[in-house]
């Protein structure tokens, strides 16, 4: 009876032991940093640029966009229903509140869940550094090449001391310099989703510039989207006097 006894011990030991071993290998599967490589919902995917998610052993987790880290809050996982809640401090309460269901493929973590009457799927993949996006790229001072409006080239009028410079601050704000009507002063955002880049002047009379951009090596191409303007830019390390 006692070796009986002795055995069923060591048998619901080894269950409890097995059964948190579980628990804490799917934890630690789901700690570190993972960047967000599609979001669906329905038939539409709506994927982020850059999204990333830091998950803490500590039961913390961080958020963010490229360089920007924007969200901070806390996780919980349960092992039986392999159920996922993500919950943030400083963001917008989750309208749905519901945790995802989580599976694992190779080294992505794949999230599901219903969101009204859609079906909503969020694959990350893990990774070691946080991911740059185009925007990120931006940054920093870019020297005036060639501008075209209408289909013509105008960078006489605009530029004609060729040192004609666009300066992008890490604050989002922006400054022209060099040109003939002096220097001009605004903000400028991203967009989360596209390749978008938009301007508004600090002046009596704002000015709203919209532009695509792309980055090709050390050249910034600007294609307006509220006018027929295409301008071309260098990167350079020092302003022109």
């Amino acid at each position: 009876m006692n070796k009986l006894r002795i055995g069923l011990l060591i048998l619901a030991t080894f269950l409890i032991t097995s059964c948190k071993n579980e628990q804490t290998q799917k934890e630690n599967a789901i700690n570190g940093l993972w960047v967000v490589k599609k979001v669906k919902m329905g038939n539409q995917e709506m994927t982020p640029i850059a999204r990333w998610m830091r998950f803490n052993k500590d039961s913390t987790q961080t958020s963010g966009n490229g360089w920007l880290q924007h969200s901070v809050g806390s996780w919980s996982y349960k092992l039986d229903s392999q159920l996922l809640k993500v919950e943030n401090f400083n963001g917008v309460v989750d309208e749905f509140n519901d945790p995802f269901k989580v599976n694992f493929s190779n080294k992505n973590m794949i999230w599901k869940r219903k969101e009204g009457d859609f079906d909503v799927t969020i694959t990350l993949e893990k990774i070691n550094e946080i991911p740059t996006s185009e925007a990120n790229k931006l940054y920093g001072l870019w020297k005036f090449e060639t501008i075209f409006e209408n289909g013509k080239e105008i960078s006489d009028s605009l530029n004609p001391s060729k040192k004609a410079m666009l300066f992008l601050r890490w604050d989002n704000t922006y400054e022209l310099r060099n040109y003939p009507v002096g220097e001009l002063y605004g903000i400028f955002k991203t967009h989360a989703h596209r390749l978008q880049i938009d301007m508004v002047s600090y002046s009596k009379i704002p000015k709203y510039q919209f532009y695509e951009f792309k980055l090709e090596g050390n050249n910034l191409l600007l294609n307006s989207t509220n006018s027929d303007k295409q301008i071309k830019l260098t990167r350079i390390n020092q302003f022109l006097k």
